[in-house]
């Protein structure tokens, strides 16, 4: 697996890059931190539609890493006040 950052480390709100998964594979998206992941840590995984967006998952302090096995074109979101003072980001391995 290769293993790439697609939101880097921080404390504001903000999105991930995109992350597409096609068919047939499956990858693995996880919070980092050089500091203990906060307990009020909490990004949602949220999925592209033509419609809109809908939220599939949510890395956080009690579960800091998930795996998709879904094609789709997907992302994360840091939630406002979510982790403060301390720089958490996602990783990506597929």
């Amino acid at each position: 697996m290769t293993q790439t950052t697609v939101l880097a480390a921080g404390d504001t709100t903000a999105n991930s890059s995109d992350i597409t998964i096609a068919s047939g594979v499956s990858a693995t998206i996880s919070l980092f931190s050089v500091s203990p992941i906060p307990l009020s840590c909490s990004m949602d995984i949220l999925l592209k539609t033509p419609g809109s967006t809908v939220v599939v998952g949510n890395l956080n302090h009690a579960n800091p890493t998930t795996s998709i096995y879904a094609p789709g074109v997907y992302y994360v979101a840091r939630n406002v006040g979510s982790n403060p003072g301390v720089n958490v980001g996602v990783s990506l391995d597929v």
